[in-house]
C-alpha cells in the first residue's frame, strides 16, 4: 500500500512557506550593534587638558583674550603662552556657528591637520590653533562596549596642543 503524504503543498505554497521560514530565521539573531552616542569633551575639562599640555612643553599657560578675525568677528583664545602671541581656542558648536563666516573652512583632504589662524589689524601677529570640540568626542557608557573613552579624547586633545606648541617653538613665534 503506497504511503500518501499527510500534507500536500502546492508549489506556490511551498515557496511561500520556505520564504517565511527563511525570514523568521534571519530575524531571530541578535540585534545589530549600533554605535554608542558620543559627545564632545566639556569645555572646562578641555581647558585643563590644554593648560597641562602647555606646562608639559615648558610654557606658562594664562587665560587668553579675543583676537579679531574680521571687522565683525572676534575669536576668544582660551589659553595663551604667557608673554607671547600664540594660543589655543577650544571652539564649541555655538561659537563655530557665530564665527563660521570668519573661520576658514577645513579642507577634508587634510584629515585631522591642525587649523591655524592669524588675527587681523592690531592682532595680526597673533597665531591661534583652533580646536573644534567635535573632534574630541567620547561616550560615557560603562563597560567594554565603548566607542571612545574620555581618556582617548583627552589624549588626542593633549597631542594636538603639544603638536601646535612644537610648531610655535620651531617657527619661533612670540
Amino acid at each position: 500500500m503506497p504511503c500518501e503524504p499527510l500534507l500536500r503543498l502546492e508549489p506556490s505554497r511551498a515557496l511561500f512557506a520556505a520564504l517565511a521560514v527563511a525570514l523568521l530565521s534571519a530575524c531571530s539573531g541578535p540585534p545589530p550593534r549600533v554605535a554608542n552616542p558620543t559627545r564632545p569633551l566639556d569645555e572646562r575639562r578641555a581647558l585643563e587638558v590644554i593648560a597641562d599640555a602647555f606646562r608639559e612643553e615648558r610654557e606658562h599657560p594664562v587665560p587668553g583674550t579675543d583676537v579679531s578675525l574680521s571687522a565683525q568677528h572676534r575669536l576668544h583664545v582660551d589659553v595663551v603662552a604667557e608673554g607671547k602671541r600664540f594660543g589655543v581656542a577650544y571652539v564649541t558648536a555655538s561659537e563655530r556657528a557665530q564665527l563660521e563666516p570668519a573661520l576658514p573652512a577645513r579642507d577634508p583632504k587634510m584629515g585631522d591637520a591642525l587649523q591655524l589662524v592669524s588675527g587681523i589689524g592690531a592682532d595680526s601677529d597673533a597665531r591661534v590653533c583652533v580646536l573644534n570640540d567635535a573632534d574630541y568626542l567620547y561616550d560615557d557608557q560603562v563597560g567594554d562596549a565603548r566607542e571612545k573613552s574620555t581618556t582617548t579624547a583627552e589624549l588626542k586633545l593633549r597631542r594636538d596642543v603639544r603638536d601646535f606648541l612644537v610648531i610655535a617653538h620651531r617657527e619661533r613665534l612670540r
